[in-house]
């Protein structure tokens, strides 16, 4: 009986619901219908103008991109964007239906071949310059190395046409070397004064070969003038067709663009325009039909409700009253009330129902034990339950603070043993390092301006820095902690680190912002953490990009057990850290630098340690790195 009356509920309500759907399926059929046509009518013609306009715009890129980049695979992109938009050009003629779709496809073709012969013009001129850039340093190298030969040949006469020959011949080299470095620079960045620069140079150059001309020559030096001399005739001329070249290129390249824009405009103003109007027709047609759906949904709907709240109110009646006289008989059964029962109104399903359950509560009643007793038992086995899972969770948090401080002891001693090893093994090196550098300041002292071994003493003297350097680094990490602590303000240090950092900012082109406004009193060493902010601020300024900044800054916080923190940040607008060496960074000898140490960062990480404090490394979300040193306030 209940199960019918479900049924025919149900059946009530899918039968409106069928109907509506196969009323919008039908009207959506219609809408798709006249989509079709839409599509038939223009879409071809579209796609055509859209791929011609971005292919003419993406060979123009390519141009560009090849004038400051001559790689072969640019300009072969730029080829095949040539070619896509010829491709889509035949499809657009193919699919146009009017005179005046027709004509604008032929004007377009006649544009876009002054377009791609003017990109052929320009990369061809580019190769040329590259090409006499290329034999211009070449002469220039052949320059450097004859007037090499030229100087160790003279070396062997007599005084004093020796002195004046050597001179002029390093003037020469000198004045070549020096036009080689700006034609370079011209090369890269072309800029009136770097221009000017070089036309100075060239001034100088060819001064230079005729003071050298000038002097009394014998025969063979008289063959080196003369072959110098032909040689700046070349590149002088050679420097004078890359700047009419360069010039060149720039006319061309305004021409250029105004031409690809007056395409970009024509597509946008004309073809797209054309390409609309074929489409209106249709989508009035889809409007009607969808319009119609809308208004008979708006009867539809609210009959489908009317007929669901009429079905679900006769269910309410034939089904969920039954079943919340029942919830509520076994509630009353759950709370402890064994005499309650069940009325048994009716002689269906539910009926039936009431009838069991008041069965199964007499024979509950019969064999159940008191309240009282079941409740006692129920507390004290929650209590246990609860005392298990609270010792449990102590033991846990427990065993892993013990795992924790295990792994920072092994990691402290190793360190201190590897801190202790390096810093023997430095001061054993510096006794030779002394050694060597008095040896040189010797041979220095002993030595003459026209020593030949000057340079190779040049070269030691630099090595023995630099070795002498990475000692002092090495005894740095290994110094042992220090007790000497005093209680001060750290705005003070950072002033002082970013006075000590403020000529390698000002070198690299970088600015030094302190926003250090949170400050707190600490338990520090004064030079060892000095050291700490000026490696940060120091390596922050290295990978910052020129024309970027720098950023310092503090806030305080509160860890969860109440204690209070000042938390310094350093931050750059770098390429940031690779993400697999940020669990290295702080570990000695690890570096990602060019002749870097690996020591810096390392040094930072001891000092930070003896101060019972904390650094982490990450990167920024806006890009760059941040390194967050972590101290207790005092």
């Amino acid at each position: 009986m209940v199960k019918a009356k479900i049924f025919f509920g149900i059946a009530v309500i899918v039968m409106l619901g069928l109907l509506s759907m196969l009323y919008i399926y039908r009207g959506l059929d219609h809408v798709a219908g006249h989509l079709a046509k839409l599509d038939e009518a223009g879409v071809p013609f579209s796609i055509a103008a859209i791929e011609m306009e971005k292919n003419a715009g993406e060979y123009a890129l390519g141009v560009l991109r090849y004038l400051t980049h001559p790689d072969p695979a640019i300009r072969t992109e730029a080829l095949n964007d040539k070619e896509d938009y010829e491709r889509y050009h035949t499809s657009y003629m193919q699919a146009s239906v009017g005179s005046q779709q027709q004509d604008l496809g032929r004007y377009l073709a006649g544009q876009h071949q002054q377009l791609t012969a003017l990109g052929k013009k320009l990369m061809n001129k580019r190769n040329q310059l590259d090409t006499v850039f290329e034999q211009v340093t070449m002469l220039l190298v052949q320059i450097d190395e004859r007037a090499e030969q030229r100087k160790s040949q003279d070396r062997s006469d007599q005084e004093p046409t020796r002195s004046k020959t050597l001179a002029a011949v390093a003037g020469i080299e000198e004045a070549a070397a020096e036009v080689g470095f700006l034609l370079a620079a011209f090369e890269h960045r072309q800029s009136k004064q770097t221009k000017r620069h070089l036309l100075e140079k060239i001034d100088q150059l060819e001064n230079a070969i005729t003071r050298y001309r000038r002097l009394n020559l014998g025969p063979a030096q008289r063959q080196f003038g003369a072959g110098l001399a032909t040689s700046f005739d070349q590149i002088k001329s050679g420097i004078g067709e890359l700047l009419a070249g360069e010039r060149g290129i720039n006319n061309m390249v305004s021409e250029f663009v105004r031409l690809q824009n007056h395409i970009d405009d024509i597509f946008d103003d004309q073809v797209q325009v054309l390409a609309e109007q074929g489409l209106t027709q249709p989508q009035i047609e889809a409007n009607k039909d969808i319009n119609q759906v809308k208004r008979v949904l708006q009867f539809l709907i609210p009959l489908y409700l009317l007929a669901a709240l009429i079905v679900g109110g006769l269910l309410n009646l034939t089904i969920i009253r039954p079943l919340r006289r029942l919830a509520s008989g076994t509630k009353a059964i759950g709370g402890g009330n064994l005499e309650y029962r069940v009325a048994e109104q009716r002689r269906d399903e539910f009926g039936y129902l009431a009838h069991q359950f008041n069965l199964m509560v007499e024979r509950l009643q019969e064999s159940t034990v008191s309240r009282e007793s079941l409740e006692a038992s129920e507390r004290q086995l929650q209590r246990t339950v609860a005392e298990l899972r609270q010792e449990i969770k102590e033991r846990q948090l427990s065993e892993r603070k013990r795992e924790q401080l295990k792994t920072e002891l092994q990691r402290s001693e190793a360190m201190a043993a590897m801190g202790r090893l390096v810093a023997g093994v430095a001061h054993e090196v510096r006794n030779p390092l002394f050694g060597i550098s008095s040896t040189l300041d010797a041979m220095e002292a002993s030595a003459t301006d026209t020593d030949p071994g000057k340079r190779y003493r040049e070269v030691l003297r630099r090595e023995a820095e630099r070795l002498n350097t990475l000692m002092t680094n090495l005894l740095e990490y290994g110094k042992p902690p220090t007790n000497e602590f005093t209680i001060k303000k750290l705005g003070g240090i950072i002033e002082e680190a970013i006075g000590n950092c403020m000529s390698i900012a000002a070198a690299a082109g970088v600015t030094l912002v302190n926003k250090a406004t949170d400050d707190g009193l600490l338990h520090m060493n004064h030079g060892r953490l000095l050291l700490v902010f000026v490696n940060l601020i120091d390596n922050a300024v290295r990978y910052a990009p020129e024309g970027t900044d720098v950023i310092i800054d503090t806030r305080k916080s509160i860890d969860d057990n109440g204690k209070a923190w000042l938390e310094c940040s350093v931050s750059d607008a770098g390429a940031g850290f690779a993400c697999e060496d940020l669990p290295y960074v702080f570990d000695p000898f690890f570096s990602r630098r060019h002749k870097g140490t690996g020591l810096g960062l390392a040094i930072v990480g001891r000092i930070v340690e003896e101060h019972n404090a904390a650094i982490e490394a990450r990167n920024r979300a806006a890009g760059g790195a941040v390194v967050i040193v972590r101290m207790p306030l005092a």
